[in-house]
């Protein structure tokens, strides 16, 4: 799907939003930013909430919005969660469910028992909103988008007020309904593990103007990346090589090396991402042999960045990169600077998800 956005909202508050978008969307686009840059309004416009704006909206090369269309918002093919709920008070949970079911819209249709079997509905389904919690209330939410039907899903935190067992066990499943029924999702969020364990590409919003488009590889390692602190980590592309069943270890191709990780990858896709976070990763500056740590990787520093009381070190490893979490201490006595070869010993990795 191509998605072009390009012109300007001005609030009556003097905010004002600043859209400049020419992206393919394939997967989930994670939105992130300071509270106030624009996230939200930009969904809104792409729904179709904001007719009033001098934006142009074209999907696919068909005008949503501009100065020769304006599709009304029920017209428009997207399912959308808000942060606030936003159930019918007057239908319990069930009539939620069906009345967005009921949509005459084109776009891709889920079924009603998959949505309620996997999102944990059935003991809710005679409830009113007022009678839920406020976890309770956004499943709720995000089962009606998911039943009607659409074309591109925009969600804006629809998870904020899950617990952390919940959105761990959503987050995986929001992906795989996105590839197996091709349903681009844009997904705002301001946590950084979830949009590295969610994204394929990430939209950065700046006081008002949404432009950056970055690969979610290229944004996990980008010094400009806010909140890159203990929660840091590289998102890398790998390829799968040979399965050994010996071990039960997939080989995968990383750059000009290769990184082993427990299971059977045979079936994953030609791109594998993995998620490596920065304090699972130390830097030693000559080869060390006979170790237990498996993943070894040859690189050179590209950039240190204090931190206080400690330094992320971003390692250039072929066309990629991996952080490392370190003490200032050792960047002193390894002598860590750009430029310096190093060897990234990696402890832990997560198959993040194959990719689009």
């Amino acid at each position: 799907m191509r998605l072009k956005v390009k012109g300007e909202l001005v609030r009556d508050t003097g905010f004002r939003l600043r859209a400049d978008l020419d992206m393919d969307l394939d997967g989930v686009a994670a939105l992130v930013g300071a509270s106030g840059s624009g996230k939200s309004t930009l969904l809104r416009v792409v729904a179709g909430f904001e007719p009033g704006a001098t934006v142009t909206v074209e999907v696919d090369g068909e005008t949503w919005q501009g100065a020769s269309a304006n599709l009304a918002s029920h017209r428009r093919p997207v399912g959308t969660v808000f942060q606030e709920a936003r159930l019918f008070p007057h239908l319990d949970a069930r009539g939620n469910l069906t009345f967005a079911a009921h949509a005459k819209r084109s776009g891709v249709r889920l079924g009603f028992d998959e949505v309620v079997d996997f999102l944990d509905l059935e003991p809710l389904l005679g409830q009113y909103p007022r009678e839920l919690s406020g976890g309770q209330r956004q499943r709720v939410a995000l089962g009606r988008t998911l039943l009607s039907p659409a074309k591109l899903w925009l969600f804006d935190e629809p998870m904020s007020a899950l617990d952390s067992p919940s959105r761990r066990e959503i987050a995986p499943y929001l992906t795989r309904l996105c590839r197996r029924h091709d349903v681009p999702i844009i997904y705002v969020s301001h946590t950084l593990p979830e949009v590295l364990t969610m994204a394929d590409q990430v939209m950065v919003a700046v006081d008002g103007a949404v432009s950056r488009v970055d690969s979610v590889g290229e944004f996990s390692t980008s010094f400009t990346t806010p909140s890159l602190g203990d929660e840091a980590g590289a998102v890398v592309s790998c390829r799968f090589k040979a399965f050994d069943p010996r071990y039960r270890l997939s080989e995968l191709a990383f750059g000009p090396s290769s990184l082993f990780v427990r299971g059977d990858l045979s079936s994953a896709g030609p791109r594998i991402l993995l998620h490596i976070p920065a304090r699972d990763v130390s830097l030693a500056t000559t080869p060390i042999d006979r170790l237990s740590i498996l993943n070894r990787v040859d690189g050179i520093v590209d950039a240190i960045k204090d931190q206080g009381d400690s330094a992320l070190a971003r390692v250039r490893c072929g066309d990629q990169f991996l952080l490392a979490r370190v003490t200032r201490r050792s960047v002193d006595e390894l002598g860590l600077v750009a430029g310096i070869g190093v060897q990234a010993l990696i402890k832990s990795v997560a198959v993040r998800t194959s990719a689009p």
